[in-house]
Order: structure tokens, then C-alpha cells, then sequence
């Protein structure tokens, strides 16, 4: 099981309220045909420009509700993964999300089929120092996010508050196509991963022959949860959330598809600022 969730939205405190009608993609349970081990999850928060971390990697539980992990956080964007080495030896520095500044990144998949530490130096070399100085473990995800950040850096906009969603996309297809290189290079199989990047004011994600979906929350006429926290009677008195808008997006090999949710076509990303609106845009 290897899981990828992430939260996008413009009200932190009505976070739980707009993830509440995704709570599913949330869930993650052990099966009979993954029988229980030692899954454990990481989960990052954006929160008024500061990034923060939650890291179980080698926690050991039959299941794991995000929802319930995140419904009482105040933020404005969250990346979760749930699932890594099967034997709980995966190190918290080498767990996603992985965070810069005001960055939070997180992924799922593979570097194609090239052992990792044929590509690690060429994408070292590629990466400023003062990126490559954050660089705390091995993690092909964590060395993906960097080369990230440079292209970021490279387009001056690392640390702009509220970088245009183009720049960002642009920083996203130069570090897909960096690594497609790379594997080409080595005449190996293709890149295959699904991705998030959010610094709290724009938000990306893509899947490269890893397929994602994403829900958008339009709003809310009545809302279940906020019901239940302050009018357990439901005495028919609307509580809406009219200027709520939110992204979920979720990369799940093991769920066909969601009810509601739009699936993002291959090589392509969902893009979104401020106003939260998402672009399909290819990589």
C-alpha cells in the first residue's frame, strides 16, 4: 500500500469541513491480501507560511484515517503518505513530505527502473548548494523535490510569497523532463510517479505513468460537520460555507476511481493559485 493525499484550500479554519466529503481517500486499511504490517504515514502542513511535519514511518497499525489525524489542524494546504518499506525500516528523514522554507513536497512511485544512486549525483550536480545542504537522507523523493526547488530558484520565484501557477508549472515540467533525461540516458524503463508541491499560495501535482485524481470543493450549502460540532439537533438551520473553495487530490494505484473526482490525464498537472482554480496543464 503506498498512498498520496494532499489539501489545497482558501479557509485553514474550514479545513475539516471541506476534506469531510473525501474522508475516504483518507483512509487507509490493511487487506487479506496485504496482510497487517508496519505501514506508517507522514503528514505535512502549510500554516500561515510555516511548514510542519508528523512522521510514523514505522508505525505499526492495521489502519490510517488522515481525516482524523488533520480534521482539528487550522491550515492551508497538507500533504500525507501513507505506505513504505514493508519491513518498518524506512528512516523519518527519508518519509515523506519533505519540506524548504515554505515548501512542502511529497511523491509516490519510482525513478524508473535505474538504481537510484546512478542518477543522485547528476541530480546533486544540478542543485545549488544551499539546496543541496537541506538534503537530510537518501530518498529519491527528497533528491526529486530539490531539483525542484532549483528550477523554482532558477525562475526566481523560490521565494515569492505567491508565485504565478505558470512559473510553477514551468518548475514542474523542467524537473520531470530533467529526470526523463536522465533515464533515457540510461536506457532504462520510464519515470513513474505521482507528485504534490504546495507552499500554502499555489499548489501542483502531476502523475508521470502513475495515475491521480483530484475533487474540487465548490462551496458548501450545508455543512455535516460543523452540524455536529455545534448543532447536534439539526434543527434544519443551515450552516453553509459559500466562499469555501478546496482541491483534494489523491494517488491510489489500488482504487479504480471516486465518485465526483476528475482523473488528470497522464504527463499532465492540476495547477492552482490563490483563488484556487484548478488548470489542467501538460507536462
Amino acid at each position: 500500500m503506498r498512498h498520496l493525499v494532499a489539501y489545497f484550500g482558501n479557509e485553514p479554519e474550514n479545513l475539516a469541513c471541506a476534506l469531510f466529503s473525501a474522508r475516504g481517500a483518507l483512509y487507509a486499511r490493511s487487506t487479506a491480501a496485504e496482510p497487517a504490517r508496519p505501514e506508517g504515514f507522514g503528514l505535512g502542513f502549510v500554516q500561515g507560511g510555516d511548514v510542519l511535519l508528523q512522521k510514523r514511518p514505522r508505525a505499526e497499525t492495521l489502519e490510517v484515517d488522515l481525516y482524523n489525524l488533520v480534521k482539528d489542524t487550522r491550515a492551508e494546504a497538507l500533504i500525507g503518505r501513507v505506505g513504505f518499506k514493508h519491513d518498518g525500516s524506512t528512516p523519518a528523514e527519508d518519509t515523506d513530505p519533505f519540506r524548504f522554507r515554505s515548501w512542502l513536497f511529497g511523491s509516490v512511485g519510482d525513478l524508473g527502473d535505474v538504481p537510484f544512486e546512478d542518477l543522485r549525483e547528476r541530480m546533486l550536480e544540478s542543485t545549488p548548494a544551499f539546496l543541496r545542504r537541506n538534503i537530510r537522507g537518501l530518498s529519491p523523493s527528497e533528491h526529486l523535490f530539490h531539483l525542484f526547488l532549483a528550477f523554482l530558484h532558477d525562475g526566481g520565484i523560490l521565494d515569492q510569497p505567491s508565485p504565478a501557477p505558470a512559473a510553477v508549472h514551468a518548475a514542474l515540467r523542467n524537473s520531470v523532463q530533467f529526470v526523463d533525461k536522465l533515464i533515457e540516458a540510461a536506457g532504462k524503463g520510464p519515470l513513474q510517479v505521482a507528485l504534490c508541491a504546495t507552499n500554502g499560495r499555489c499548489f501542483a501535482a502531476a502523475g508521470i505513468n502513475s495515475p491521480i485524481r483530484y475533487l474540487a470543493v465548490e462551496g458548501i450549502s450545508d455543512c455535516p460537520v460543523c452540524h455536529a460540532k455545534n448543532d447536534a439537533s439539526r434543527n434544519g438551520r443551515r450552516i453553509p460555507h459559500e466562499s469555501l473553495r478546496a482541491l483534494v487530490v489523491e494517488a491510489d494505484r489500488d482504487v479504480a476511481s471516486r465518485a465526483g473526482w476528475r482523473e488528470v490525464p497522464d504527463r499532465a498537472a492540476v495547477i492552482a493559485g490563490p483563488d484556487v482554480i484548478p488548470q489542467i496543464l501538460p507536462l
